[in-house]
């Protein structure tokens, strides 16, 4: 149920935020990024695991709000990762709603994410996504790239054979390289 609310209230705010800026007629644009995730860990259950380095793909859609200020939301698809000494691969695709702050004077910004993901494990059944949140900072390296670092972690749960509902969150670092239009 909670899942559900939190899905819901993530919807709204994308639908809102986005048919404000439509009525105000504030043009958005979309930014496209292709980012590696450093290895990181995997928490199951309390039980630490190192994972290998993957590749997310990523697709956002932003509203300047003011100067400094922007608005938008995202989705982020996390390519299979294997966790270390194991077989099994897993992934996870957040959609989140976003904010941009943007340093006057400098091509510096900071950056937050929240939302919900999906979530997806070999060797495991009834999967079920969970929160997502990340925090970061970014360059702009020209009018129309960017450059960003970023702390993120997924959060899901799954049943193992033995039916038992195992939690998981998958904390790592993110460099990506955007492209806007």
């Amino acid at each position: 149920m909670k899942k559900t609310v939190l899905v819901l209230f993530l919807a709204a705010f994308l639908v809102v935020g986005v048919s404000s800026a439509s009525m105000a007629q504030v043009p958005g644009y979309w930014d496209i990024k292709g980012a590696i995730d450093f290895g990181g860990e995997i928490d199951i259950e309390g039980s630490d695991q190192d994972v290998d380095s993957g590749f997310t793909l990523v697709g956002e859609y932003k509203v300047p709000n003011t100067a400094q200020w922007t608005f938008g939301g995202g989705v982020r698809y996390q390519l299979d990762r294997e966790i270390d000494n194991s077989a099994q691969d897993f992934s996870f695709v957040p959609f989140y709603g976003l904010a941009h702050y943007n340093m006057q004077n400098s091509p510096y910004y900071f950056l937050g994410h929240l939302g919900y993901n999906t979530f997806d494990i070999d060797g495991y059944s009834d999967e079920s996504g969970g929160m997502y949140y990340a925090v970061g900072a970014g360059m702009d390296l020209a009018s129309n790239m960017s450059a960003e670092i970023m702390y993120s972690v997924n959060n899901g749960e799954a049943e193992n054979s033995s039916g038992n509902n195992l939690d998981f969150e998958y904390a790592k670092l993110t460099v990506s390289l955007g492209y806007q239009f």
